[in-house]
């Protein structure tokens, strides 16, 4: 196990490049720092009021950012450099993904409470980037947002708790509500399971059989705030505020294992590397752990 240390405060997003070797963290403290564990490689201060999301391009190049300040950025981890910088949104930006291999999503939303307007959703294509319209409006504020480039889906929770999976370049289809809150959310990397939290809860949904109702896979002690999927797709790891890391058996429907890391008081972030070797797990205190998976 290694402890990363460097971010002072809650650290809000920790993503892994495609490859498993680099990993990024996002804080309230407004930097974005990129590891290879247990090295840093820099770090950035791009969003002055907190970063609330991070995530690698499918080719692992390009970091793309959202934060408080209510701006989306690109940075190019090769040049060193700001690539892109979005104008002043309405709101935050609470979460953020790639739809494509050149094609950022992200959503809008305060975190602590609802906004209501047109276009909550909207694409930034990296050439020539510029930002465009959802292919249809999303009229509420984005809760937790997670894509799969390969397959340009993108599954979305709102303030509203309606739960939607989309492929963005078909028409809306249909979409589920939600009973509880939705802090997090996971798509499997074959595309065929979603997990969502409701509050405490753990819920997995067949996509196969979208949208019917989905099976409740378990429940922490605590808001459930992060989940992520192992590369093989039979294994979900989940991040609470009872400061626990957890992970399940999908095929049984029960949990394996139960860790606590020194990560403060709730977890906050968690992330699994696609090649299924290492997974890292950040909280309000600041530093972030990454471990061997077996």
């Amino acid at each position: 196990m290694l402890v990363l240390e460097g971010h002072t405060g809650l650290v809000n997003a920790v993503a892994f490049s495609p490859d498993g070797e680099m990993l990024a963290s996002a804080g309230k403290d407004g930097l974005v720092r990129l590891w290879s564990p247990p090295n840093e490689l820099g770090s950035w201060n791009l969003h002055a009021d907190g970063v609330n999301c991070v995530v690698f391009s499918p080719e692992g190049r390009y970091l793309a950012t959202g934060g408080n300040d209510r701006t989306v950025r690109i940075h190019d981890t090769r040049d060193q450099r700001i690539l892109f910088k979005s104008e002043i949104l309405q709101h935050a930006v609470s979460a953020i993904g790639y739809s494509g291999p050149g094609t950022v999503v992200f959503g809008i939303g305060e975190r602590p409470g609802p906004v209501a307007r047109p276009s909550t959703l909207s694409l930034l294509d990296l050439v020539p980037g510029k930002t465009r319209r959802f292919p249809f409006d999303v009229v509420n504020g984005i809760r937790a947002l997670t894509t799969l480039p390969q397959r340009k889906l993108v599954a979305w929770a709102t303030d509203t708790k309606l739960l939607r999976v989309q492929d963005v370049s078909r028409p809306p289809g249909k979409a589920a509500i939600l009973k509880n809150d939705c802090r997090a959310i996971a798509l499997s990397h074959d595309g065929r399971k979603l997990a969502v939290s409701s509050d405490w809860e753990i819920l997995l949904f067949d996509l196969d059989r979208w949208p019917s109702p989905p099976a409740t896979l378990g429940r922490h002690q605590g808001t459930v705030s992060a989940l992520a999927f192992a590369a093989d797709a039979r294994t979900l790891f989940s991040g609470s505020w009872d400061g626990t890391v957890r992970s399940w058996d999908l095929e049984r429907a029960s949990q394996r294992a139960s860790f606590t890391w020194p990560v403060g008081n709730r977890v906050t972030a968690l992330a699994v590397s696609s090649d299924g070797l290492r997974a890292a797990a950040a909280g309000d205190l600041g530093t972030i752990v990454v471990w061997d998976l077996d």
